[in-house]
């Protein structure tokens, strides 16, 4: 067994949230055995509010053209693919 500590400094409930969460999220991807275990300050409550949060972004909401980020950034689809064709 392997283990990674994690020490942070200065940073608010919502960032400490996007941490847990954008690491359980690695390790998801990468689909190995593992825990991601919150410190004792955690509210299980709030990372899961946090977690429910990230739902925000919807490809449905941004048709074919990408979700509303991604629209908002001026890059659409084909635009994706011209870029890619292109080697950029």
């Amino acid at each position: 067994m392997r283990e990674i500590k994690v020490r942070l400094d200065g940073v608010t409930e919502e960032q400490y949230a996007d941490i847990v969460n954008a690491i359980w999220m690695q390790m998801k991807a990468i689909d190995c055995d593992f825990t991601v275990t919150p410190d004792r300050h955690a509210v299980p409550a709030q990372l899961d509010k946090r977690w429910d949060e990230y739902s925000n972004v919807s490809w449905q909401a941004g048709g074919r053209r990408g979700t509303p980020q991604a629209i908002a950034a001026g890059v659409g689809r084909s635009g994706i693919k011209k870029r890619a064709d292109a080697d950029e």
